[in-house]
Parts: C-alpha cells; sequence; structure tokens
C-alpha cells in the first residue's frame, strides 16, 4: 500500500509508466521546483560563472545561508540548491536572468512546455506555496527523467555531503542512503506536506 497521496513509478529510459496513483493530480511541489530551476540554470550558465550575493536573494524557508556580496559559482548554488534545498540559492539562480527572476521563471515554464509538462506552472524558483504554483506525480517524474539525463546535475543530485564556499552542505534526501537510489530531490512545506 502506497501511503502518499499521488506518486509514479516512471522507467526514466523508455518513459513507461509502471505504476500511479492519483500521477495527473495537480498539487503543491514545494522544493521539487528546484528540479527544474537547476535544469534552466544549467542551460542558461556554465558552472564556472560566478554571481554575487545580494540581500534580493534572501527569502524564507530553507537556507545554504548566503551572505550579502559573497561571489559563488553557479556551480557551488547549484550545490545548495539541490541538497541545502537553498531558497537563496534558487533565487541567486533566478538572478541568471538580466531581466530578472520572473523572467527565469517564465523561462521554466516555456521548458516545462517543451518537455510536455501540462499539468505544471511555476510561479517561483523555489516552491514557496502559491495557488498557481503546482504540478503532478507524472510530470515531476518526467521533469526529474529529463534533468537526470544532464550529467552535471545527476552528478549533483547524486551528491549526499560537499565541502564548499566555505560551507558543508548535506543532501537531505534520506533514499540515497537506505536504498542506493541516485537522486532526486525531496521537497516540504506544512502546506504540501512531503
Amino acid at each position: 500500500e502506497v501511503s502518499a497521496t499521488a506518486a509514479v513509478l516512471l522507467d526514466a529510459d523508455t518513459g513507461q509508466l509502471l505504476y500511479e496513483k492519483n500521477g495527473d493530480e495537480q498539487m503543491l511541489i514545494a522544493s521539487t521546483t528546484k528540479i527544474m530551476t537547476a535544469l534552466v540554470a544549467l542551460e542558461r550558465a556554465k558552472l564556472t560563472d560566478t554571481i554575487t550575493v545580494t540581500a534580493s536573494h534572501m527569502v524564507e524557508g530553507s537556507s545554504m545561508y548566503l551572505r550579502p556580496g559573497e561571489r559563488l559559482t553557479v556551480s557551488d548554488l547549484l550545490y545548495g540548491l539541490l541538497l541545502e534545498s537553498g531558497n537563496d540559492a534558487a533565487q541567486a539562480l533566478a538572478g541568471l536572468d538580466p531581466h530578472g527572476p520572473e523572467a527565469f521563471v517564465d523561462k521554466m515554464n516555456a521548458k516545462a512546455q517543451d518537455l510536455s509538462l501540462s499539468d505544471t506552472q511555476f510561479c517561483n524558483p523555489s516552491g514557496l506555496d502559491a495557488p498557481e504554483h503546482y504540478s503532478t506525480a507524472l510530470d515531476l517524474a518526467r521533469l526529474a527523467a529529463a534533468a537526470l539525463e544532464n550529467p552535471d546535475f545527476a552528478q549533483i543530485a547524486a551528491t549526499r555531503s560537499i565541502t564548499l564556499a566555505g560551507r558543508t552542505l548535506n543532501n537531505h534526501n534520506r533514499l540515497l542512503g537506505e536504498i542506493g537510489a541516485c537522486g532526486v530531490k525531496t521537497g516540504y512545506t506544512m502546506a504540501c506536506g512531503r
């Protein structure tokens, strides 16, 4: 018995749906949003590009504890995004778009369309709850499969712990150690659940 409200088991190589429970039910998605944030950032920048942290990158929720004035590479921020689930890292990466974070979110939605994720919509790069920010278990499974095709994403998502940029980052995904999973991203808010 699967206790989750919605679940999907998808063969990532073939796209074949092996199991689903409410797989097409639109729901809040919390920090699983960061799969798309990372994918869009990887398409828009080099891992060695640097970003200067500003006060506007400080947002509520989970954090990698960035400080205004710090200069970090895109790689550093992606580790903070996917391991520590840093909302501050998400905001900093959204700053890659010269037209601002809203334009970056537009690119997230365009990428969702490109991947045929028809039941997905983003309104922020971190996954903070909003009625117009949602996806389904099936769309998230398809997004994860697409993201894992990117070797940089796959490597970062599979990392259990790393020390960089003066901080040690630990992956919150317990499945990495318990069953040998290679990722991808967990998420939690009070409204969304796990």
